[in-house]
Protein backbone atom coordinates (compact mmCIF):
# COMPACT_ATOMS: atom_id res chain seq x y z
CA UNK A 1 0.00 0.00 0.00
CA UNK A 2 1.20 3.47 -0.51
CA UNK A 3 0.98 6.15 1.88
CA UNK A 4 0.44 9.40 0.29
CA UNK A 5 0.85 12.33 2.85
CA UNK A 6 0.89 16.35 2.90
CA UNK A 7 2.98 18.91 4.38
CA UNK A 8 3.64 22.51 4.44
CA UNK A 9 5.58 23.85 2.02
CA UNK A 10 9.36 24.51 3.15
CA UNK A 11 9.82 28.02 0.53
CA UNK A 12 9.77 30.98 2.67
CA UNK A 13 6.62 33.40 1.99
CA UNK A 14 8.93 35.96 -0.52
CA UNK A 15 9.75 32.29 -2.58
CA UNK A 16 6.30 31.54 -2.84
CA UNK A 17 5.28 34.89 -4.13
CA UNK A 18 7.83 34.42 -6.96
CA UNK A 19 6.12 31.50 -7.99
CA UNK A 20 2.62 32.62 -7.99
CA UNK A 21 4.07 35.78 -10.21
CA UNK A 22 5.80 33.40 -12.87
CA UNK A 23 2.69 31.20 -12.77
CA UNK A 24 0.53 34.08 -13.46
CA UNK A 25 2.68 35.93 -15.87
CA UNK A 26 2.87 32.46 -18.03
CA UNK A 27 -0.80 32.23 -18.07
CA UNK A 28 -1.53 35.71 -19.58
CA UNK A 29 -4.75 34.16 -21.93
CA UNK A 30 -6.61 33.56 -18.01
CA UNK A 31 -6.06 36.85 -16.60
CA UNK A 32 -8.53 39.37 -16.52
CA UNK A 33 -8.35 42.09 -18.98
CA UNK A 34 -6.36 45.36 -17.20
CA UNK A 35 -7.82 47.05 -14.15
CA UNK A 36 -9.23 46.21 -10.79
CA UNK A 37 -9.47 42.44 -11.17
CA UNK A 38 -6.28 42.31 -12.72
CA UNK A 39 -4.76 44.30 -9.86
CA UNK A 40 -6.68 42.15 -7.20
CA UNK A 41 -5.08 38.96 -8.95
CA UNK A 42 -1.72 39.67 -9.07
CA UNK A 43 -1.73 41.51 -5.32
CA UNK A 44 -2.31 37.72 -5.07
CA UNK A 45 1.76 37.41 -5.25
CA UNK A 46 2.21 40.56 -3.42
CA UNK A 47 0.80 39.81 -0.17
CA UNK A 48 2.60 36.75 1.16
CA UNK A 49 4.92 39.71 2.13
CA UNK A 50 2.74 42.92 2.40
CA UNK A 51 0.26 41.28 4.32
CA UNK A 52 -3.34 40.91 2.72
CA UNK A 53 -4.54 44.16 4.05
CA UNK A 54 -0.77 45.74 2.56
CA UNK A 55 0.14 46.90 6.12
CA UNK A 56 3.66 44.90 5.65
CA UNK A 57 5.74 42.35 7.64
CA UNK A 58 8.85 43.77 9.43
CA UNK A 59 10.04 40.49 9.55
CA UNK A 60 10.58 40.20 5.87
CA UNK A 61 11.36 43.76 5.45
CA UNK A 62 8.08 44.24 3.36
CA UNK A 63 6.76 47.76 4.28
CA UNK A 64 2.90 49.03 4.44
CA UNK A 65 1.06 49.66 0.62
CA UNK A 66 -1.77 50.63 1.24
CA UNK A 67 -2.41 54.40 1.89
CA UNK A 68 1.08 55.05 -0.51
CA UNK A 69 0.26 57.38 -3.35
CA UNK A 70 -0.58 55.98 -6.94
CA UNK A 71 2.41 58.23 -8.65
CA UNK A 72 5.26 56.75 -5.82
CA UNK A 73 4.32 53.61 -6.24
CA UNK A 74 3.79 53.56 -10.05
CA UNK A 75 7.69 54.96 -10.11
CA UNK A 76 8.71 52.74 -7.74
CA UNK A 77 7.53 50.06 -9.79
CA UNK A 78 9.35 50.78 -12.75
CA UNK A 79 12.91 51.90 -10.83
CA UNK A 80 12.62 48.33 -9.48
CA UNK A 81 11.39 47.24 -13.01
CA UNK A 82 14.83 48.77 -14.88
CA UNK A 83 17.28 48.43 -12.16
CA UNK A 84 17.68 51.84 -10.62
CA UNK A 85 16.39 50.00 -7.04
CA UNK A 86 17.35 46.64 -5.90
CA UNK A 87 20.76 46.82 -6.96
CA UNK A 88 23.13 46.78 -4.22
CA UNK A 89 24.44 43.26 -2.65
CA UNK A 90 23.40 44.87 0.37
CA UNK A 91 19.33 45.33 -0.62
CA UNK A 92 18.47 42.08 0.43
CA UNK A 93 14.73 43.61 0.81
CA UNK A 94 15.53 44.86 -3.13
CA UNK A 95 16.91 42.35 -4.39
CA UNK A 96 14.24 40.43 -3.65
CA UNK A 97 11.73 42.62 -4.75
CA UNK A 98 13.73 43.13 -8.31
CA UNK A 99 12.49 39.73 -9.86
CA UNK A 100 9.28 40.04 -8.47
CA UNK A 101 8.45 43.60 -10.57
CA UNK A 102 9.75 41.89 -13.15
CA UNK A 103 7.19 39.28 -13.61
CA UNK A 104 5.18 42.61 -14.48
CA UNK A 105 4.25 42.77 -17.58
CA UNK A 106 4.47 46.86 -18.15
CA UNK A 107 2.90 46.75 -21.93
CA UNK A 108 -0.05 44.88 -20.75
CA UNK A 109 -0.88 47.17 -17.67
CA UNK A 110 -0.09 44.92 -15.08
CA UNK A 111 1.72 47.93 -13.01
CA UNK A 112 -1.19 50.12 -13.63
CA UNK A 113 -3.73 47.25 -12.69
CA UNK A 114 -1.75 46.81 -9.52
CA UNK A 115 -1.46 50.40 -8.58
CA UNK A 116 -5.19 50.62 -9.09
CA UNK A 117 -5.93 47.82 -6.71
CA UNK A 118 -3.78 48.78 -3.71
CA UNK A 119 -5.63 52.54 -4.02
CA UNK A 120 -8.82 50.84 -3.06
CA UNK A 121 -7.37 49.04 -0.11
CA UNK A 122 -8.50 50.77 3.17
CA UNK A 123 -5.41 52.94 4.88
CA UNK A 124 -3.42 51.43 7.17
CA UNK A 125 -1.72 53.25 9.98
CA UNK A 126 1.01 51.01 11.30
CA UNK A 127 1.91 51.59 15.17
CA UNK A 128 4.67 52.94 16.40
CA UNK A 129 7.45 50.24 16.81
CA UNK A 130 10.74 52.07 17.53
CA UNK A 131 11.56 52.83 20.64
CA UNK A 132 14.70 54.68 20.08
CA UNK A 133 14.51 58.64 19.05
CA UNK A 134 13.74 61.71 20.27
CA UNK A 135 10.86 63.56 18.15
CA UNK A 136 11.42 66.64 19.44
CA UNK A 137 15.28 66.67 18.18
CA UNK A 138 13.87 65.51 14.78
CA UNK A 139 11.81 68.10 14.04
CA UNK A 140 14.38 70.48 13.47
CA UNK A 141 16.47 68.44 10.90
CA UNK A 142 12.89 67.19 9.30
CA UNK A 143 12.41 70.88 9.12
CA UNK A 144 15.36 71.99 7.23
CA UNK A 145 15.87 69.22 5.33
CA UNK A 146 12.80 67.51 4.70
CA UNK A 147 9.77 69.66 4.32
CA UNK A 148 10.90 71.25 1.50
CA UNK A 149 9.85 67.88 -0.84
CA UNK A 150 7.71 65.62 1.68
CA UNK A 151 5.44 69.17 2.58
CA UNK A 152 6.00 70.53 6.38
CA UNK A 153 3.11 68.15 7.40
CA UNK A 154 4.31 65.04 5.47
CA UNK A 155 2.04 64.33 2.72
CA UNK A 156 4.06 64.70 -0.28
CA UNK A 157 3.50 67.63 -3.21
CA UNK A 158 0.97 66.60 -5.59
CA UNK A 159 1.53 65.34 -8.72
CA UNK A 160 5.18 64.48 -7.65
CA UNK A 161 6.59 60.93 -7.53
CA UNK A 162 9.66 62.30 -5.97
CA UNK A 163 7.98 63.42 -3.06
CA UNK A 164 6.10 61.12 -1.70
CA UNK A 165 3.68 61.16 1.70
CA UNK A 166 5.46 59.86 4.07
CA UNK A 167 2.52 59.25 6.05
CA UNK A 168 0.61 55.77 7.13
CA UNK A 169 4.31 53.84 6.44
CA UNK A 170 6.36 51.51 8.94
CA UNK A 171 8.36 53.45 11.32
CA UNK A 172 11.47 50.65 11.16
CA UNK A 173 10.67 51.13 7.02
CA UNK A 174 11.61 54.87 7.25
CA UNK A 175 14.48 54.50 9.63
CA UNK A 176 15.68 51.54 7.18
CA UNK A 177 15.45 53.72 4.23
CA UNK A 178 17.54 56.56 5.62
CA UNK A 179 19.94 54.23 6.46
CA UNK A 180 19.96 52.43 2.72
CA UNK A 181 20.54 56.53 1.53
CA UNK A 182 23.08 57.53 3.82
CA UNK A 183 25.01 54.16 3.21
CA UNK A 184 24.47 54.45 -0.92
CA UNK A 185 22.70 51.21 -0.80
CA UNK A 186 19.86 52.84 -2.60
CA UNK A 187 19.74 55.99 -4.32
CA UNK A 188 23.66 55.58 -5.92
CA UNK A 189 22.12 53.95 -9.52
CA UNK A 190 22.93 56.48 -12.28
CA UNK A 191 19.83 58.34 -13.61
CA UNK A 192 18.44 58.55 -9.81
CA UNK A 193 17.50 62.29 -9.56
CA UNK A 194 15.37 61.40 -6.58
CA UNK A 195 17.74 59.13 -4.93
CA UNK A 196 20.24 61.76 -5.50
CA UNK A 197 18.55 64.03 -3.86
CA UNK A 198 17.40 62.01 -0.80
CA UNK A 199 22.20 61.10 -0.51
CA UNK A 200 22.28 64.74 -1.10
CA UNK A 201 20.53 65.24 2.27
CA UNK A 202 21.25 61.89 4.14
CA UNK A 203 24.81 63.22 4.40
CA UNK A 204 27.55 60.97 6.07
CA UNK A 205 27.22 62.88 9.38
CA UNK A 206 23.69 61.37 9.56
CA UNK A 207 24.29 58.51 12.80
CA UNK A 208 22.01 56.60 13.22
CA UNK A 209 20.39 58.47 16.44
CA UNK A 210 19.65 61.12 14.58
CA UNK A 211 17.76 58.90 11.69
CA UNK A 212 16.04 57.69 14.62
CA UNK A 213 15.03 61.17 15.85
CA UNK A 214 13.85 61.66 12.39
CA UNK A 215 11.76 58.83 12.08
CA UNK A 216 10.29 59.76 15.14
CA UNK A 217 9.09 62.99 13.99
CA UNK A 218 7.28 61.60 11.17
CA UNK A 219 5.57 59.37 13.38
CA UNK A 220 4.08 62.74 14.98
CA UNK A 221 2.58 63.94 11.86
CA UNK A 222 -0.97 63.72 11.79
CA UNK A 223 -2.47 60.67 9.80
CA UNK A 224 -4.11 62.48 7.66
CA UNK A 225 -6.54 60.96 4.80
CA UNK A 226 -4.37 60.02 1.30
CA UNK A 227 -3.92 63.48 -0.63
CA UNK A 228 -6.17 63.75 -3.54
CA UNK A 229 -3.60 65.32 -6.14
CA UNK A 230 -3.99 68.45 -7.64
CA UNK A 231 -3.77 70.37 -10.80
CA UNK A 232 -0.50 70.46 -11.92
CA UNK A 233 1.24 73.67 -11.07
CA UNK A 234 0.97 76.85 -13.78
CA UNK A 235 3.68 77.25 -16.31
CA UNK A 236 6.01 79.56 -15.74
CA UNK A 237 5.58 82.50 -18.46
CA UNK A 238 8.46 82.49 -21.05
CA UNK A 239 11.48 83.78 -20.05
CA UNK A 240 11.19 87.41 -21.13
CA UNK A 241 15.12 88.39 -21.70
CA UNK A 242 17.55 90.93 -23.46
CA UNK A 243 19.36 88.99 -25.99
CA UNK A 244 22.19 91.93 -25.47
CA UNK A 245 22.78 91.01 -21.79
CA UNK A 246 23.76 86.95 -22.86
CA UNK A 247 27.02 86.02 -23.44
CA UNK A 248 28.66 84.78 -26.65
CA UNK A 249 26.75 81.53 -28.34
CA UNK A 250 24.11 81.62 -25.64
CA UNK A 251 20.97 82.71 -27.55
CA UNK A 252 17.22 83.18 -25.78
CA UNK A 253 16.33 79.40 -27.12
CA UNK A 254 18.72 78.19 -24.71
CA UNK A 255 17.33 80.23 -21.88
CA UNK A 256 13.90 78.72 -23.00
CA UNK A 257 15.22 75.22 -23.12
CA UNK A 258 17.02 75.69 -19.40
CA UNK A 259 13.96 76.97 -17.87
CA UNK A 260 11.93 74.37 -19.16
CA UNK A 261 14.78 71.87 -17.75
CA UNK A 262 15.11 73.89 -14.08
CA UNK A 263 11.49 73.64 -13.52
CA UNK A 264 10.54 70.11 -13.88
CA UNK A 265 11.69 66.69 -13.02
CA UNK A 266 13.81 66.08 -15.91
CA UNK A 267 16.56 68.45 -14.56
CA UNK A 268 15.64 68.26 -10.81
CA UNK A 269 16.71 71.74 -10.13
CA UNK A 270 13.60 72.72 -8.68
CA UNK A 271 13.66 70.30 -6.15
CA UNK A 272 16.43 72.07 -4.27
CA UNK A 273 16.26 75.80 -5.51
CA UNK A 274 12.36 75.67 -5.74
CA UNK A 275 11.04 76.77 -8.85
CA UNK A 276 12.39 79.31 -10.75
CA UNK A 277 15.24 79.68 -8.84
CA UNK A 278 13.83 81.43 -5.65
CA UNK A 279 15.94 78.96 -2.83
CA UNK A 280 14.84 76.83 -0.33
CA UNK A 281 16.42 75.24 2.96
CA UNK A 282 18.47 73.19 0.69
CA UNK A 283 20.34 75.35 -1.95
CA UNK A 284 20.60 78.97 -2.34
CA UNK A 285 19.06 81.50 -4.13
CA UNK A 286 19.74 82.11 -7.54
CA UNK A 287 17.76 85.01 -8.78
CA UNK A 288 19.92 87.66 -6.41
CA UNK A 289 23.47 88.57 -6.90
CA UNK A 290 24.95 86.65 -4.37
CA UNK A 291 27.09 83.92 -5.42
CA UNK A 292 28.70 81.60 -2.88
CA UNK A 293 30.58 79.21 -4.69
CA UNK A 294 31.54 80.81 -8.11
CA UNK A 295 31.85 84.38 -9.62
CA UNK A 296 28.23 84.06 -11.53
CA UNK A 297 29.88 84.30 -14.98
CA UNK A 298 28.43 81.55 -17.53
CA UNK A 299 31.23 79.33 -18.03
CA UNK A 300 31.52 79.45 -14.15
CA UNK A 301 28.04 78.24 -14.07
CA UNK A 302 28.21 75.79 -16.69
CA UNK A 303 31.14 74.22 -14.66
CA UNK A 304 29.63 73.89 -11.32
CA UNK A 305 26.64 71.90 -12.73
CA UNK A 306 28.81 69.88 -14.71
CA UNK A 307 31.51 68.95 -11.29
CA UNK A 308 28.39 69.46 -8.99
CA UNK A 309 29.00 71.17 -5.25
CA UNK A 310 30.28 68.61 -2.97
CA UNK A 311 30.63 70.90 -0.02
CA UNK A 312 28.48 73.76 -0.27
CA UNK A 313 29.42 76.97 1.67
CA UNK A 314 26.19 77.28 3.45
CA UNK A 315 23.52 74.82 3.22
CA UNK A 316 23.18 71.53 3.42
CA UNK A 317 22.39 70.09 0.63
CA UNK A 318 25.20 68.97 -2.11
CA UNK A 319 24.96 69.01 -5.56
CA UNK A 320 26.00 65.95 -7.63
CA UNK A 321 28.11 66.35 -11.28
CA UNK A 322 25.05 67.10 -13.69
CA UNK A 323 22.14 67.24 -10.74
CA UNK A 324 22.39 63.06 -11.05
CA UNK A 325 20.54 63.37 -14.10
CA UNK A 326 21.92 62.07 -17.65
CA UNK A 327 21.77 65.92 -18.90
CA UNK A 328 23.15 66.48 -22.21
CA UNK A 329 26.34 68.97 -22.49
CA UNK A 330 24.01 70.37 -24.89
CA UNK A 331 21.47 71.11 -21.57
CA UNK A 332 24.24 71.27 -19.03
CA UNK A 333 24.50 74.79 -21.19
CA UNK A 334 21.46 75.26 -21.39
CA UNK A 335 19.82 75.11 -17.86
CA UNK A 336 23.53 77.14 -17.22
CA UNK A 337 21.99 80.02 -19.87
CA UNK A 338 18.88 80.05 -17.82
CA UNK A 339 20.70 80.35 -14.34
CA UNK A 340 22.71 83.02 -15.83
CA UNK A 341 20.04 85.27 -16.28
CA UNK A 342 17.76 84.79 -13.40
CA UNK A 343 19.94 87.55 -11.68
CA UNK A 344 20.43 89.99 -14.42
Amino acid sequence: MTRFTTRRSSLPKWAAGCVAVAIAAGACDLRPAPGFARGELIFDTCSPCHGKDGAGDESLGAPALAGAMDTYLTAQLERFQAGVRGYHYQDAEGLRMRPMSRALITDDGDVESIVEFLMSLPIVDPPATLAAGDAEAGEEDYTLLCANCHGIDGRGVDNVPDAPSLLHLNDWYIASSLRKYRDGVRGASPGDASGTTMRNAMTSDWTDDRIDDVTAFIMTLRRLPRRIPGPPPEPLPPVDVDPSILPEGVTVAMVQEGQDIFNTPTGICYTCHLRAGVGGALAPNLTDEVWLNIDGEYESIVEIIISGVPQPVEHPGFMAPRAGMPLTDEQVRAVAAYVYTLSR
